[in-house]
């Protein structure tokens, strides 16, 4: 068999793969950490925004676990911009002691909060307008 007959298929394999990871390296990385990552430019981009998210968020980023709980207790992280901040009567300030489980790149450091806004099964906090919220937040005090 000529060398280039074999080359050529493997050549192609290598090109498709190397497209592949380019193109898709985030939904790769999603299938590998079982989680599911989704972005919106504005609060009214999302199809179900939480009570507490203020009207002025923006570039919205949501990373979900995909390991097959319920809903209520999906480990989530969310993390947007928003100068209003989060102004819901319902949140309370708590001493943090619960931090995300999810990853989202360029989020607030959470380690060096003492305490967080926490909005029932949410806690958060924020480094000037960007700001970042998860769950489940055990430990953050009562609901």
């Amino acid at each position: 068999m000529p060398r280039s007959t074999i080359t050529t298929p493997l050549t192609l394999g290598v090109l498709a793969l190397g497209a592949l990871t380019l193109s898709g390296c985030s939904a790769l990385g999603d299938v590998a950490h079982d989680r599911v990552t989704s972005e919106a430019a504005t609060r009214a981009d999302l199809d179900a925004a939480p009570d507490w998210l203020p009207s002025d968020a923006r570039d919205i980023t949501s990373v979900a676990g995909t390991g097959g709980k319920a809903s209520e207790t999906t480990p989530t992280t969310l993390v947007f911009t928003s100068t209003d901040g989060v102004t819901d009567d319902t949140c309370r300030t708590a001493p943090r002691q619960s931090a995300p489980t999810m990853d989202v790149e360029d989020a607030p450091d959470v380690y060096g909060a003492e305490s967080v806004l926490r909005c029932g099964p949410w806690s958060m906090t924020s480094k000037g307008d960007r700001w970042i919220a998860w769950t489940p937040n055990p430990g953050d005090g009562g609901s």
